[in-house]
């Protein structure tokens, strides 16, 4: 039986829809830039997945932008106009903040990472959120365009990190477990 009272827009279908598309390409833009960095280093991929290997966004994002600021490489415009739309996307804010709702906005309550303890709210209605959801995707894809390659090359260097993982050469065990 549908219910009759309101529900918070953070439970609404069509926000948790475009809540996974967000997500979906995140999970894309975090691989993209992980590409260019290993473009812009001109080191392996095992390398460039041991070099981003648990850096946050932001940190990985200011390499990369260090990386082509610095390059002379053609792609300069195209690949800095797209990768700073995805820079203002929120990402990590909307990935790893607490979020509360009413009937008609979503607010995620950013959190400060250094310093005094201070929040900042981000509220967005649900067409601003989606909205903001359509440009993310849009910057994704212009990023992907800009980087000049295909779906094979993401995937093949996605791959390393899987061949990574296999050839680990860490112990089976705990220091203790492998005397």
């Amino acid at each position: 039986m549908e219910s009759f009272s309101p529900i918070p827009l953070a439970n609404d279908a069509q926000y948790l829809q475009n809540l996974g598309v967000f997500h979906s390409n995140w999970s894309a833009i975090d691989l993209y830039t992980d590409f260019a960095i290993f473009q812009f280093l001109k080191v392996t991929p095992e390398q460039a997945h041991i070099i981003t290997s648990g850096m946050m966004f932001g940190r990985k994002a200011r390499l990369l932008d260090d990386l082509i600021r610095h390059s002379n490489d053609q792609r300069k415009p195209k690949l800095l106009e797209a990768f700073n739309k995805i820079r203002a996307a929120k990402g990590d804010i909307i990935s790893h903040s607490y979020v509360k709702s009413d009937m008609l906005t979503v607010t995620f309550l950013e959190k400060n990472i250094s310093g005094s303890f201070k929040t900042k709210p981000h509220t967005y209605s649900a067409k601003d959120f989606y909205d903001h959801v359509k440009t993310t995707a849009d910057a994704a894809k212009a990023f992907f365009a800009a980087l000049e390659c295909n779906q094979d090359d993401i995937n093949a260097f996605a791959e390393a990190a899987v061949n990574l993982t296999n050839k680990s050469s860490t112990s089976p065990g705990s220091p203790l477990e492998s005397k």
